[in-house]
């Protein structure tokens, strides 16, 4: 600020000598009064508040304008007034300053009369005469209102400047290119850790701090900007703190001013700390990374279906389970959302529902079972959850779907669940359940069978004791000796006891079959056994003990009437051999004399009847002893033996062949091995063999075969003939004694057929025959298999 001009000399100013007046005619001087006050003073010296350059007398009124851009002579201002706040401070420095013989200094507000306030910048200094007498005052009033307002504004941008940097932790740097002279900011030095003086302000200080890997980028980036090349630039690099820790910031720049010849001077720009950042942005890259070797690795398909139906993101697995590229479903019609359809119709409105349908609900599934057709017409079973995707204002954005192909584990559940059915329908048919005891947990559990065979629910005490107390009493404690036992010596279980059920006290009888089984250290671990109730099998032992009883009676009953019976036969047997073969020996012999002694005396007709006498009583004898025959094959002891049936054959066809006067072709199949009694079996094949050799006597080419052959799926013997052969209507009479399907012109007693099936019925078989007139005649016939002991005998 300028002084004004300071007189050489200085007198009181409270003194009462007259003091110069400056104005008016040179050289006259004028005596004025003392001066009032000095607030009085002062109020009096801006009571117009005057702007410029003025003087005033000891009482602070205007004199004459000496240079002032506004003149204002005195009375001729406009009325205004001082602050009254600022008036008692402004009267104490003037008063101080006016003392001490030194000019006042000041700035004040002062109202004009229109009410606006200006603030003015006074500077009084005090006018001396020659004698260095105060006569007057000199005074420059400024307006500064402007000047405050635009400093006002300039600290306040220079504020929230601050401000602005501090809450943006941002530091700001201007470089002299020419100078080589770096200005950085207090905060750039936080942010790297140093104090103000620790690093200097040269360009060089700074890039010794940057990371080797990001020297030579950065100083190529300065020297384009400096060269013109580009006008701005941003890079990132690190930067060495003051603990010697690397850290990452971003430098901003940009030529401030050129030459002319496009060369900058001076470049500014502004330091960031982005080392957290980076360090986000790092963890960043790593969990998307890993997100996608998670969603490419993952077992299960992951898809994300925006909310207008678009699928945007498919993994790998996705396109895998439903058979379709990204690409592929993109070109889908209908979408791939509307081809997967619920595996179970809603039970709301009982239709089934697509994916996409449920999606457009907005309902979140869990794991809901759906079904998809791929492309090579194969059905995929899918297990598919849904969850809504949220954008950064809480909105639905779409929604994620995981989806796996649970095919195989249906088909497996389906297996398991019929497997579960049969057997808790086998549990049911066969009055079984099943329980497996825990050893170490003292505790077991058992289907749903056993506790309706125990007569139990879920509140009784599953424990061993427990399966203690359903056994009856009768048989509880040899019960658990043999159970404890069976546990101790690692050995099954199996014991036949009865039970009283636990809901009604019913007594029923059971069986229990278990066993212990071993965990992999050895360790005993269970009991796994069943139940079964064999209640009605107990009471069907017990009725056929009751029923063996009365049969063994029966039996003996029975045997003791064979007995009588067999007595009968034999004495029948015998005297049918004495009492009836005598008379008939004697009517023999005597037709057979008269025949021979008096048979030409006899006429014609007597000697026809004594013949006829004589075939008759032959007739009656054979039949006597083919009689005989049967009764003694029903009470020949039978010994059983493997044989070679086809010799016995051949030993038959051997000994009934030269009684024929037109001898039959034989056909024999070799060997074949037969089981039973060979003797027996011989007489079988001498009344079939001797039947079809009398049979076919009439051929002029007459064939008997015998062999072996299947029929139903057993085998069987046969004897087979070219004979007269019979007529299928009465082959039931075969076998019946005494019945004979052809008359006279064939000999037999028609005992042979029916002997020959009391053997076989003997040696558990059976006989049958197939015949049709005069085209031949087969019999067949089976004889039992041999039995296991007879086998291992053998």
């Amino acid at each position: 600020m300028n002084r004004l001009s300071q007189p050489n000399h200085r007198t009181d100013h409270n003194q009462g000598a007259p003091l110069p007046h400056i104005g008016g005619d040179h050289g006259a001087v004028q005596t004025v009064a003392p001066a009032a006050g000095y607030e009085q003073v002062l109020r009096n010296m801006f009571r117009s508040a005057p702007l410029g350059v003025y003087l005033t007398d000891l009482d602070g009124q205007p004199l004459a304008s000496a240079g002032s851009t506004h003149p204002c002579e005195p009375g001729q201002g406009q009325s205004g007034y001082v602050n009254p706040q600022e008036r008692k401070g402004m009267a104490a420095s003037f008063q101080s300053a006016m003392e001490s013989g030194l000019q006042w200094n000041q700035q004040f507000h002062y109202r004009s009369a229109d009410g606006a306030v200006s603030l003015l910048h006074a500077v009084v200094a005090p006018l001396r005469g020659a004698s260095e007498a105060l006569i007057g005052y000199q005074v420059c009033t400024i307006d500064i209102s402007a000047q405050h307002h635009a400093l006002q504004e300039l600290a306040l941008s220079d504020d929230r400047h601050r401000v602005a940097l501090d809450a943006a932790e941002l530091g700001i740097w201007d470089f002299d290119v020419a100078g080589n002279d770096c200005y950085f900011s207090p905060y750039c030095y936080h942010m790297l850790g140093y104090s103000g003086g620790q690093v200097h302000v040269r360009l060089e200080d700074w890039t010794n701090i940057i990371h080797p890997q990001y020297l030579e980028r950065a100083r190529r980036v300065l020297e384009s900007c400096i060269g013109g090349e580009i006008e701005k630039f941003e890079i990132e690099f690190r930067l060495k703190t003051n603990e010697g820790k690397w850290r990452w910031f971003r430098c901003t720049g940009k030529a401030a001013r050129r030459d002319a010849g496009g060369k900058a001077c001076r470049l500014a720009g502004t330091l960031l700390d982005i080392n957290q950042a980076k360090l986000m942005e790092h963890l960043l890259h790593m969990e998307h990374g890993l997100l996608n070797l998670i969603t490419a690795t993952s077992p299960v398909g992951i898809m994300f279906i925006e909310s207008d139906g678009n699928t945007t993101f498919v993994n790998p697995r996705a396109e895998r389970i439903l058979g379709l590229t990204k690409q592929e479903m993109a070109h889908r019609d209908p979408p791939v959302m509307d081809a997967i359809f619920s595996a179970e119709p809603d039970p709301a409105t009982g239709a089934e529902l697509s994916l996409g349908e449920f999606l457009q609900q907005g309902r979140c599934l869990l794991q809901s079972c759906f079904v998809f057709t791929r492309g090579d017409d194969s059905s995929a079973v899918l297990s598919i959850s849904t969850a809504p995707f949220l954008d950064p204002a809480s909105t639905v954005s779409g929604t994620v779907v995981t989806l796996e192909d649970v095919t195989e584990q249906k088909k497996r559940e389906q297996v398991l669940a019929d497997n579960d059915r049969l057997l808790r329908e086998t549990q049911r048919i066969a009055q079984l359940g099943s329980y497996v005891l825990d050893i170490s947990q003292d505790h077991w559990v058992c289907s749903s069978k056993l506790e309706e065979i125990l007569g139990i629910d879920a509140s009784y005490p599953k424990t061993l004791q427990g399966h203690f107390d359903i056994v009856h009493q009768d048989f509880r404690d040899q019960f658990m000796d043999s159970y404890r036992s069976a546990i101790n010596n690692d050995r099954p279980f199996e014991h036949e006891y009865k039970i009283r059920r636990h809901n009604d006290g019913e007594e029923r009888w059971v069986t229990e079959c278990c066993e212990l089984t071993r965990d992999a250290a050895g360790k005993q671990a269970r009991m796994i056994g069943t139940i079964k109730d064999i209640t009605e099998r107990k009471a069907a032992e017990e009725a056929i003990r009751n029923l063996n009883d009365e049969l063994d009676r029966r039996v003996i009953e029975r045997t003791s009437q064979l007995v009588a019976a067999k007595k009968e036969i034999e004495s029948f047997s015998y005297s049918v051999s004495h009492d009836l073969r005598a008379p008939l020996r004697h009517i023999n012999s005597y037709s057979s004399i008269l025949v021979e002694e008096y048979g030409n005396a006899l006429p014609e007709e007597a000697r026809y009847y004594l013949e006829r006498i004589c075939t008759a009583s032959n007739r009656m004898g054979k039949q006597i002893d083919d009689l005989l025959a049967l009764t003694r094959v029903g009470r020949a002891i039978m010994k059983r033996s493997t044989f070679n049936i086809s010799q016995l054959a051949a030993d038959v066809v051997e000994m009934i062949g030269d009684e024929s006067e037109n001898a039959p072709e034989f056909v024999v199949q070799p060997g074949i091995s037969a089981y039973g009694d060979s003797a027996l079996v011989r007489l079988v094949l001498q009344n079939l063999m001797g039947n079809s050799v009398k049979y076919t006597s009439r051929n002029p080419f007459p064939r008997i075969e015998f062999g072996q052959t299947v029929v139903a799926g057993r085998h069987a013997f046969f004897v087979r003939d070219n004979g007269v052969g019979f007529d299928m209507a009465y082959v039931e009479k075969l076998f019946q004694p005494f019945q004979r399907l052809h008359g006279a012109e064939f000999e037999g007693t028609g005992i042979g057929l029916a002997t020959v099936r009391r053997i076989i019925e003997r040696h558990g078989g059976s006989i049958w025959a197939e015949g049709k007139e005069n085209e031949g005649a087969t019999f067949y016939f089976t004889l039992s298999h041999p039995r296991k002991a007879d086998l291992s005998s053998r």
